[in-house]
């Protein structure tokens, strides 16, 4: 797997409710102009995704099929005829226009796009990935980005921050702990309230291991808080297997991918306990 090898940080600012709950929706691993694609699926999440009100999106790569890592390397030959070049971009000007069309409801309430393994180079420093973030008026986040939400709430100075370290992915093994495990080694790299990986075609998202760290209280000692990390497998909309069709899948023995996308609910709730008066996250994923 190649990408563009980019780290990026990102701060969004964010005015909320107290105990209004809103929804992170990470979508990647879509591969639009695959014919494994997942059809229904995406009709489904795009219906979902619309009705969603107090909703936040991060793209997390490989958007369209083309072009893989390989195949990006063959069009680099020179040899290719410049109407061969040409009729490529228009190509994927194409596949990234319906992805504009189908996503654009999301602009403002993007994130940003994590780039994947997948995508065309047009050859002057942009990628089908920059085509999308632009279109969508987001951000370009790179293969790995540590992301912060810095979160104010109406009618109170009260404000905490939501921090994502997402990273397109890559393999841990085939089944689901192995899976989560490389994800669970991200904590080792960057602290975050939820890591994010794509790429295995895999769905889920669970609690890791509670952590706990001392705060200095008003009276001038230490209290201890407790924080859990989530991790999620963002899913993916590329069917391994169909009746009649070929698929690497089917030729590599793998199990079917993982349909669909995960989401998380994130309540802001005061709490006022002594001389405390504070904003906790309460964290909930599904998939």
């Amino acid at each position: 797997m190649k990408t563009t090898g980019v780290f990026s940080t990102h701060k969004i600012d964010l005015e909320l409710e107290i105990g209004k709950p809103f929804k992170l929706i990470p979508v990647g691993d879509i591969h639009r102009d695959s014919d494994m694609f997942a059809d229904t699926h995406w009709e489904e999440f795009l219906s979902y995704a619309k009705a969603q009100k107090n909703a936040l999106f991060l793209g997390m790569g490989d958007y369209t099929d083309g072009v893989s890592t390989s195949e990006r390397i063959v069009l680099s030959d020179f040899g290719l005829h410049d109407t061969t070049r040409n009729t490529l971009k228009d190509v994927y000007k194409g596949v990234s226009k319906t992805l504009v069309n189908e996503l654009g409801f999301m602009r403002g309430k993007l994130i940003g796009l994590i780039g994947g393994n997948h995508y065309f180079d047009f050859g002057d420093g942009n990628t089908t990935d920059h085509l999308l973030a632009a279109a969508l008026q987001t951000k370009f986040l790179g293969v790995c980005s540590l992301i912060r939400l810095s979160l104010k709430f109406k009618g109170t100075t009260k404000g905490i921050s939501l921090d994502i370290f997402a990273h397109h992915g890559k393999g841990g093994g085939s089944t689901p702990g192995a899976q989560f495990n490389t994800i669970e080694k991200m904590l080792n790299a960057a602290d975050a309230d939820i890591y994010l990986m794509g790429h295995t075609h895999g769905k889920g998202c669970i609690p890791s291991s509670p952590r706990i760290k001392l705060v200095d209280d008003k009276k001038g000692g230490v209290i201890v808080r407790e924080r859990t990390p989530w991790l999620g497998r963002t899913g993916s909309f590329l069917k391994a297997y169909e009746s009649g069709k070929a698929s690497y899948n089917v030729d590599a023995g793998r199990s079917p991918c993982a349909l669909g996308w995960i989401e998380f609910e994130i309540t802001p709730v005061r709490v006022r306990s002594g001389d405390e008066d504070r904003v906790e996250l309460r964290i909930r994923g599904t998939s």
